[in-house]
């Protein structure tokens, strides 16, 4: 078990470099503004991940709106955001706020449960690798939005 959460935690560590690696040469400013908004969702959901799972450590079978309804998510989708820069630190921010919180969690912790209003019973671990897998697809099409 503790290698499966170790796994899950390097999969949501390698992801900042992977999105820098994915930019052009000049940076995230000469990206095309697909990729900003999409660097924009993926620390929105870092963030409201980060809550869900604070709420869950804190309250036993907490009862959790869609984790697409978090008032995070699509704050700057409607456009291109003003400073793609301040997007992209933002983002490294999120993720190191996350990761520190899955790496300071006890084997116990990762069991805790709560009620997803759409998914129904969730473990901690069941909300990181649902995570993981929204990373994994959000960084595949910033690699091909970004490359083509």
């Amino acid at each position: 078990m503790l290698d499966q959460y170790r796994d899950l935690i390097d999969d949501l560590l390698g992801s900042p470099k992977a999105v820098r690696e994915a930019l052009p040469p000049a940076g995230i400013g000469a990206a095309p503004a697909a990729v900003v908004a999409m660097v924009a969702e993926l620390r929105d959901r870092d963030l409201a991940v980060h809550g869900r799972l604070q709420t869950m450590l804190r309250r036993r079978d907490a009862l959790l709106k869609g984790v697409d309804a978090s008032p995070h998510l699509g704050a700057e989708l409607a456009g291109t955001p003003a400073n793609p820069e301040a997007v992209l630190d933002g983002f490294d921010t999120a993720r190191g706020d996350l990761v520190s919180l899955l790496m300071n969690l006890t084997l116990k912790d990762w069991e805790r449960t709560a009620i997803d209003e759409a998914a129904g019973e969730v473990t901690i671990a069941d909300e990181v690798e649902r995570h993981v897998e929204f990373d994994e697809d959000h960084l595949a099409r910033i690699r091909s939005t970004a490359g083509g």
